[in-house]
């Protein structure tokens, strides 16, 4: 019975490790293409990638809605 529950813990520790993983790639894209953006202002780069940086994901699914499309 361990051996059952330890593969179940070790299913679930590699489910979070994936779901984390393509949030830190997703992430990463955001950030370099608020760098990259030519159709948003300077300062709106800067406060995009400072609150991706402090805030992720939340303020980087923010920007995919919103200035991302503008590209």
């Amino acid at each position: 019975m361990y051996g059952h529950h330890t593969w179940h813990l070790g299913a679930w520790l590699s489910l979070i490790i994936i779901v984390a993983l393509l949030i830190a790639v997703f992430e990463v894209w955001m950030i370099v293409d608020a760098a990259i953006n030519k159709k948003i202002s300077d300062k709106a780069k800067v406060w995009w990638i400072v609150g991706m940086l402090i805030v992720h994901p939340f303020v980087a699914i923010a920007y995919f809605f919103t200035d991302h499309r503008k590209r």
